[in-house]
């Protein structure tokens, strides 16, 4: 059947498309300073004219990981938590 298409071959193309559209919005809402290698709007350009190399480039090589909030504690667990049902000795 000509108008309808499997289901093996509508899944790569969902997932290509899925990688595209978030590989370009992730870098679109990135900050400039987490970018990394070229700037920004060279990642754009990049992304748009090579969609799926362009998208596994950006998700592997395009930015920075975020900041961790309290870096110099790296510990976890109960004993370093506070709050409301913590005991204090």
């Amino acid at each position: 059947m000509l108008g309808l298409l499997e289901p093996l071959t509508v899944a790569p193309m969902v997932l290509v498309a899925l990688l595209c559209l978030g590989a370009l919005l992730d870098c679109v809402r990135t900050p400039g300073e987490r970018v990394r290698y070229v700037p920004k709007v060279l990642w754009l350009l990049f992304l748009l004219s090579a969609p799926i190399v362009g998208g596994l480039a950006w998700v592997y090589l395009g930015k920075h990981p975020e900041p961790r909030e309290n870096p110099e504690n790296t510990t976890k667990g109960p004993a370093h938590r506070a709050g409301p049902f913590v005991q204090k000795r």
